[in-house]
């Protein structure tokens, strides 16, 4: 029997569930939900030097990223508008012993000839114990929502270890899997592109390809339920079985 995805409805709990309706009793209603997160967002080395990671800050708090975890040191910091944001680190740069930034949201100030933004960036040079500088980027979003995580903790590629958990077929979903379906879910309005969700989504992806974690440990740690999961992979699977399904004339 084929299966389609029929129109999607949007549930509300707290303004953080959204879900998706298959028509097929293989393919249950299931909340996405948001839960509390406490500790760090975990990225990979290598993710974090090619890619521009957005970081949290929050009023009257301190946000960290921390190298702890590599063999780097912070040897310089640019902050692009340090209008609404100071910098500290664990050690003075020139020790080379720094491994963590710290970031501060102050009210505004004014530097005459200076351009602002909404969202300004960081730039932090590390150099590590065989002298190889790398250069990290991350984007600076405010934010007056409760806190989610403490910071951004950079730590060294591990292989790629993909969930376990079985979806339909007998199949298992690969993160590559569950990204094309929380692309779908996006692009379909299933849910808007800043819901919290979407955020601890991608933290679960982070998480599976950069660190030896299980699928449902991976989903705890990011604050997503595993049912939010296996459901965005069975709509990366329906989305490739019908873009592959023979037309009859």
């Amino acid at each position: 029997m084929t299966t389609r995805i029929q129109s999607p409805r949007m549930l509300s709990l707290g303004g953080l569930l959204f879900t998706a309706v298959f028509a097929a009793a293989s393919y249950p209603d299931c909340a996405f939900a948001q839960s509390p997160v406490t500790g760090y967002q975990t990225v990979g080395r290598d993710i974090a030097v090619n890619s521009a990671i957005d970081i949290l800050v929050y009023s009257g708090r301190a946000s960290a990223i921390d190298f702890s975890s590599t063999d780097e040191a912070v040897a310089y910091v640019l902050i692009a508008d340090p209008s609404k944001i100071v910098f500290s680190t664990d050690a003075q740069l020139a020790s080379g012993k720094a491994k963590t930034v710290f970031l501060r949201p102050i009210q505004a100030l004014n530097f005459p000839g200076a351009t602002t933004a909404t969202i300004t960036n960081i730039s932090i040079k590390t150099v590590d114990s065989k002298g190889k500088q790398r250069l990290y980027n991350f984007n600076i979003v405010p934010t007056n929502k409760e806190p989610e995580h403490l910071g951004i903790r950079i730590v060294p590629l591990t292989p790629r270890m993909e969930p376990t958990v079985n979806v339909d077929r007998g199949r298992a979903p690969a993160a590559s899997d569950v990204e094309k379906g929380l692309l779908i879910a996006i692009q379909k309005g299933y849910t808007a592109a800043n819901d919290p969700v979407v955020y601890s989504v991608r933290q679960f992806l982070a998480l599976v390809r950069n660190q030896n974690l299980s699928a449902a440990d991976a989903a705890a740690r990011a604050g997503v339920d595993l049912s939010v999961i296996v459901e965005l992979a069975k709509i990366a699977f329906e989305s490739n079985y019908r873009s592959h399904k023979p037309t009859h004339i």
